[in-house]
């Protein structure tokens, strides 16, 4: 009797066993029976069932073989097994955010061109690293060394600097080059099959075109690979540039990795180094101490505004310029606070402080994005005096509003993923003649388009109040793009408003990501924090369930950290991430799921 161990997309790290009368290819899709219903899922392996195991249970039946030829490459399928592992999600995980939906939710079967001869020849792969604070340079050598190469794939941050990318390829390139789509559906389907069954050279997309099955790949790029935005924020939690590395190594690849500044990990790894400075004049710190302190209605905070701030907003303005205004806090207020007790209002689903928004008449969880109406007494005193804490970016608007001359608008844009391609049109087209904009720190992007003359951080410090290890970097990341990014870098002006202004991360500003990095990895490396250890964030489906992964990792000699809040949450550091996974292993069996799974992420930067 034969059994196929079957990948079936879910939480489960395992595969699920069934039952075939013949066997069957690894890599082929079959529909199988899970529960009541039926589910597609990718063959792994056939193998004979031992006669004692046949005694012990009964297997079900696959209920059918679905197409003639394998799925994926098998390189493809080598990194969603690797995936899985490393990042702790499993490979049914990885496999769904992967795949188009038609692959994983439709029993049809799929056109695919039967698979080519090995086209890997003898390569001598390398491991390349290029940082440029102009764009511009970098693309262009990103063109020399795409040259000559039979497949590549190319992945940027954001999709429009793909599309940008994609459009300005020579002309005989770009015309054996698919330019990745950046959400499911049809589109996305149709490129996969594309990629999947014709001899396409290449590939160019945001994070997501890691994953297209392109035959042959012998370079891959990945421009801003310490962007935030390689990084998943929803299950499964993966390092899209950690995969980019790994598939590189599976396909005997080239790699560059590049862009501004260094994540940690390649920094060290790549022993790099830079003279690249700002220019003295396009810096400035500006003290809050002594700054005007705008007081803002229903807030208990003030919002501090330099002069430095007036001055510089009004000499870019009268030139026809615009302004950035950033502050990376979406809403009136960023936390509410009970006067009576002290207590902040928190999000029934995950404990995390809400943030208010004012204009819509609600709060909303930064952390899983609940929504409810502002209430209107305390839940945990019941006190009825409720106070806005740490001012927003609608808490700011109206300053601004006030400040801009005829004819020129002032745009709250805290949404700027929401905005479609005729609304951008349509703001740049109203900027041509200067303006302010007020945002997040995806306002940048607004740099690529518009000739921004003066970028504003408002609260310098905030994102280095965060309790993450890495919000020095974040913040000194987010800064040292406004300064280069765009064409019109030579002739910006950025202010940064602080309490300890050019102290601290701020020095490294002036001095360069070099100085920052080797201040900030002594610091990490007393502490032993990514990159010279891993970092596994855990969040329990319920309080039990905590106990008992408190209990597992204890068990296997580990010291895990229980913060208390977010309440269900555990902490771990280890070198490795083997004996992480040997510990949890027995949370993720898919005889649990009426138990829930716990969520993980593996912070390896």
């Amino acid at each position: 009797m034969l059994c196929c161990e079957v990948v079936v997309p879910g939480p489960w790290w395992n595969g699920l066993t069934y039952s075939t009368d013949s066997p069957v290819a690894p890599g082929l899709r079959v529909a199988v029976p899970l529960g009541r219903g039926e589910r597609i899922g990718i063959v792994r392996e056939t193998r004979d069932l031992n006669e004692d195991k046949e005694a012990q249970f009964t297997l079900r039946p696959i209920k059918g073989v679905l197409d003639e030829y394998p799925i994926f490459p098998g390189r493809l399928w080598e990194l969603f097994e690797w995936g899985g592992r490393a990042f702790l999600c499993g490979t049914g995980e990885l496999l769904r955010i992967a795949s188009p939906s038609s692959i994983l939710d439709s029993t049809e079967p799929v056109s695919l061109m039967p698979p080519m001869d090995d086209l890997q020849v003898a390569l001598t792969p390398e491991e390349l690293f290029l940082y440029s604070c102009r764009q511009e340079e970098r693309w262009l050598k990103y063109t020399d060394f795409l040259e000559g190469k039979r497949g590549f794939i190319v992945l940027f941050p954001e999709q429009e600097l793909a599309r940008k990318f994609w459009g300005d390829l020579p002309k005989a390139v770009r015309n054996e080059t698919i330019l990745w789509p950046s959400q499911g559906g049809k589109r996305l389907s149709a490129a996969w099959n594309t990629v999947r069954n014709e001899p396409l050279r290449g590939v160019v997309g945001g994070p997501g075109a890691v994953f297209a099955p392109l035959r042959y790949v012998d370079a891959i790029i990945v421009d801003e690979e310490s962007s935030g935005a390689y990084r998943t924020y929803t299950k499964p939690l993966v390092n899209i540039r950690t995969l980019a590395g790994k598939r590189a190594r599976l396909e005997s690849a080239s790699l560059l990795l590049s862009g501004r500044v260094p994540s940690s990990r390649v920094f060290l790894r790549g022993r790099l180094n830079s003279s690249e400075r700002p220019k003295r004049e396009s810096i400035r710190f500006a003290g809050i101490k002594e700054a005007f302190a705008a007081s803002l209605r229903g807030i208990g905070d003030s919002m501090p505004l330099t002069s430095a701030l007036f001055s510089e907003t009004g000499l870019c303005l009268s030139s026809g310029r615009t302004v950035l205004w950033l502050l990376d806090r979406k809403g009136y207020a960023g936390e509410i606070a009970c006067e009576d007790c002290g207590s902040a209002v928190r999000c029934r689903k995950c404990g995390a402080s809400v943030v208010w928004e004012e204009k819509r008449g609600r709060t909303r969880c930064p952390s899983c994005g609940e929504l409810r109406s502002m209430p209107e007494e305390c839940p945990a005193c019941r006190g009825r005096l409720l106070t806005g804490k740490r001012p927003g970016l609608e808490a700011v608007f109206p300053v601004a509003r006030g400040l801009v001359n005829e004819g020129q608008p002032a745009l709250l844009l805290d949404d700027l993923k929401a905005t479609g391609k005729r609304r951008l049109r349509e703001i740049t087209d109203g900027l041509s003649r200067g303006g302010i904009v007020l945002g997040t720190r995806a306002a940048l992007s607004l740099c690529d388009n518009l000739d921004i003359g003066f970028i504003a951080w408002l609260d310098a410090d905030a994102e280095v109040r965060s309790v993450a290890y890495q919000a020095k970097f974040t913040v000194f990341s987010m800064v040292w793009e406004s300064i280069w990014r765009g064409g019109s870098a030579d002739g910006r002006v950025v202010l940064l408003q602080s309490r300890r202004p050019g102290s601290g991360w701020q020095r490294g500003v002036a001095q360069g990501w070099s100085a920052f990095w080797k201040q900030e990895l002594s610091e990490r490396r007393e502490l032993e924090l990514p990159p010279f250890s891993y970092l596994f964030e855990i969040k329990a489906h319920s309080a039990e369930q905590k106990a008992e992964i408190l209990a597992s990792l204890e068990g296997a000699r580990m010291n895990p950290m229980d913060p208390g809040d977010p309440p269900l949450v555990i902490w771990l550091s280890a070198t490795s991430v083997v004996p992480v996974r040997e510990a949890l292993a027995p949370f993720f069996s898919i005889a649990r799921s009426r138990r829930g799974f716990p969520g993980i992420c593996v912070w390896i930067d």
